[in-house]
C-alpha cells in the first residue's frame, strides 16, 4: 500500500561534523607540509640559489622554492587586503571577517599547508594550535576564530591589540609579541607564520605540533510517516497467503510476447510447495484467492517490519528498519520518523 507524503512531513537540515587531527614535522609526508617563502626580486633569478624546501612523500621528492611561494601568497591574500576596501574587485580569498581581521607578510614567511583530506570543508576556526620549538624555546601558537594567529603566552595582550582595531601602539609587548603574528585561512587549509622577531623558525627549528579540528556537513534527512487506524492493515508477507502462493501473478513464459523463463530466481517453489519451502520451480504463478484463515479475525492486525520510500517515478530510493517488529492498532494512529544522512 502506498501514500503520498506531505511537503510539511519532509524536512532537511545540515549539520556540522569536526573530527580532531594532530600531526608533527615527522608527518609531513601525509598531508601536513611546512614552506618557506620569502621576498626579493625576479631580476636574474636562479632557481637553485632560492630558498628551497624540499617535501618528501613515500619516494617521490618535491622542491617548492621560496620566492615563487612568497609571490602566489601575497598575490592572493595580502596584496590587495584594505579593512576599507571590501568590495574591491581584487578583495583576496580566504576573508571570514575583515573588520576582526588583520594582514601583513613579512619578508620571510613559514606556509603551513595542509590537504583536504585532513581539513573537510574548512578548518574549524578557533581549533588551531601549533607548538613549535626553535631557538630553544616553545611557542604555543594559536588562532582566535578570525582568521589572526597570535602567541599564547601574549593573550591578553593580543586582546588589547585587536580591540584597538589593531592599532600596533596598543597591546604590542617587545619583539612584536603580542601582536598578529600570522593568519589561517580555514577554507584553504593554509596557516602563515611571519618569520620576524622571535618566530624567524618557526616550523623549521627542532620540530613542531599542530592541532586542528576538519569541518564537515551532513545533510540529515526526516521523514514523518503516519498509519492512521485502519490503513495499511494487509501484509505482503507471502507466508499469509492461501498456499503460500503470494499476490502476484506471472504469465506462462512467452504468453505475453517475452521469455520469462526466469521468474524462478525471484519466487520461492511454488509448484508443490511445502511448509519446509522445498518443492518444483513453476512456469507460471497464479496469486491467492484468499489468506490464511488464521489472519481474518479482527483481532489480527500486522506487523511493520520495513518501510520504503518512493520517488515520483515509483522508484524505491530508502528502505528503513524498526529495531524490532512494531505491531500496528485497529484504534490509534501509529507513526513513525524516518531519518538517514548524506
Amino acid at each position: 500500500m502506498f501514500k503520498t507524503l506531505e511537503s510539511s512531513d519532509k524536512s532537511r537540515r545540515v549539520i556540522e561534523t569536526f573530527k580532531s587531527f594532530l600531526s608533527t614535522n615527522n608527518d609531513s609526508g601525509s598531508g601536513v607540509y611546512a614552506i618557506k617563502a620569502r621576498s626579493g626580486s625576479y631580476h636574474n633569478y636562479v632557481s637553485s640559489s632560492d630558498e628551497i624546501t624540499t617535501i618528501t612523500s613515500g619516494s617521490i621528492s618535491t622542491n617548492f622554492f621560496g620566492l615563487p611561494t612568497w609571490n602566489l601568497i601575497n598575490t592572493k591574500y595580502y596584496r590587495f587586503f584594505s579593512l576599507n576596501t571590501p568590495k574591491n574587485a581584487y578583495f583576496p580569498f580566504g576573508i571570514e571577517n575583515y573588520s576582526q581581521q588583520s594582514r601583513s607578510l613579512y619578508l620571510s614567511s613559514s606556509v603551513f599547508s595542509i590537504t583536504r583530506d585532513l581539513y573537510g570543508e574548512e578548518i574549524k576556526p578557533g581549533s588551531v594550535k601549533l607548538s613549535d620549538t626553535s631557538n630553544g624555546q616553545t611557542w604555543d601558537i594559536r588562532d582566535d576564530g578570525d582568521g589572526n594567529l597570535f602567541d599564547f603566552a601574549h593573550s591578553a595582550s593580543f586582546a588589547a591589540h585587536k580591540s584597538s582595531s589593531f592599532d600596533m601602539n596598543q597591546g604590542i609587548d617587545a619583539q612584536g609579541s603580542g601582536s598578529v603574528i600570522g593568519n589561517v585561512f580555514y577554507k584553504e587549509g593554509l596557516m602563515v607564520v611571519n618569520q620576524q622577531g622571535s618566530y624567524k623558525d618557526v616550523g623549521f627549528g627542532t620540530g613542531y605540533t599542530l592541532e586542528h579540528q576538519a569541518t564537515h556537513k551532513i545533510q540529515e534527512y526526516e521523514y514523518v510517516l503516519r498509519a492512521p487506524a485502519g490503513e495499511f492493515n494487509m501484509s505482503s508477507n507471502i507466508s499469509t497467503t492461501k498456499d503460500r502462493a503470494g499476490l502476484t501473478r506471472v504469465p506462462e513464459p512467452g504468453s505475453v510476447g517475452e521469455d520469462r523463463s526466469w521468474v524462478y530466481n525471484l519466487f520461492p517453489p511454488g509448484d508443490q510447495p511445502t511448509l519446509s519451502g522445498t518443492g518444483s520451480f513453476a512456469t507460471k504463478y497464479t496469486p491467492a484467492s484468499h489468506s490464511i484463515n488464521e489472519i481474518t479475525g479482527s483481532t489480527w492486525y500486522p506487523y511493520v517490519t520495513q518501510i520504503g520510500l518512493y520517488d515520483d517515478e515509483g522508484d524505491l530510493i530508502a528502505v528503513a528498519k524498526p529495531g524490532q517488529p512494531v505491531k500496528l492498532s485497529s484504534t490509534l494512529s501509529t507513526t513513525f520518523v524516518v531519518r538517514f544522512d548524506t
